[in-house]
């Protein structure tokens, strides 16, 4: 059987243990994956698996990084321009949002 170091049942020493093999420059962001077969080569610990997934999820550079495996969105057709009056309309406000000219709300008017 090979032999591993048993992690004790602390979120400091596994949260280091994770940040060590996750985020250092040499490892470069590794996914769950990936992570999960380099840790289980050292150490073991009851709940490894969902503390690496829920650690890998919870990385800004993962999610910013991350590749969409989404289908290409085909092209976009605009809508005919009625020429009667609204009959009904909904309105949203979106905001406020970083200032870009002075302003900060996007507001949308459907008919």
């Amino acid at each position: 059987m090979e032999e591993r170091i048993y992690v004790p049942n602390n979120k400091r020493i596994r949260k280091e243990i994770l940040k060590e093999n996750h985020d250092s420059v040499n490892v470069g962001h590794p996914g769950q994956h990936r992570i999960l077969e380099l840790l289980k080569r050292i150490y073991w610990w009851p709940g490894l698996k969902e503390d690496v997934r829920k650690y890998v999820q919870g990385c800004f550079k993962c999610r910013q990084n991350k590749v969409q495996h989404q289908r290409k969105v085909g092209e976009l057709h605009p809508l005919e321009i009625l020429q009667g009056l609204w009959q009904e309309i909904s309105i949203d406000i979106i905001g406020p949002l970083p200032k870009s000219n002075r302003m900060d709300v996007i507001v949308v008017i459907v008919n």
